[in-house]
């Protein structure tokens, strides 16, 4: 074999090599990026009352689904001076955030009833919900619905708002 072929040879190995390492460490890289983001959004519990309808007011990013039990889970940074509210008026579990924050705050409702949704700019997910009637306002705010069967539903819609529903008619 000539030298050159060999030198070549030696070339591209030494560069596979360098690759495959750099890649490695890439890994583990976004490895430790996912866990330190699963550690930042651990949900706490919050304890609520009976709730008929939810309003959102804020940055908010919720999953709302059908259960046996009401229950409420937040994810914030408790270093954030501005710290998520919930207050429940006349059978409203009322969303907030305590002073104008552009950080959005995660949550995970369970309810076994739920007649109505009102947001303002949040990001909201309602899953198989079976109710007879709904009402949904929203205002700035997207609503994407998911295996839900309401029998009568109203909505509206103000300001940049997108309502989605994802359910597939023939189940």
């Amino acid at each position: 074999m000539q030298t050159s072929k060999k030198i070549l040879i030696t070339t591209a190995g030494i560069l596979l090599a360098l690759f495959v390492s750099s890649l490695m460490v890439l890994r583990g890289d976004v490895q430790a990026i996912n866990a330190k983001q699963a550690a930042e959004t651990q949900l706490t519990a919050v304890p609520v009352e009976a709730f008929k309808i939810i309003h959102f007011s804020g940055n908010w990013n919720v999953q709302v689904r059908q259960g046996r039990t009401y229950q409420v889970e937040v994810a914030f940074d408790p270093q954030n001076r501005y710290l998520p509210q919930l207050e429940n008026r006349n059978d409203t579990l009322h969303f907030f955030i305590k002073g104008d924050s552009a950080l959005e705050v995660t949550a995970k409702v369970i309810t076994p009833v739920l007649n109505g949704v009102k947001a303002e700019n949040a990001y909201v997910t309602l899953k198989k919900f079976q109710v007879d009637s709904m009402s949904i306002k929203l205002d700035a705010s997207h609503l994407i619905g998911e295996e839900n069967k309401f029998i009568y539903t109203s909505y509206e819609t103000t300001g940049d708002s997108r309502l989605e529903f994802l359910d597939d008619p023939f189940k």
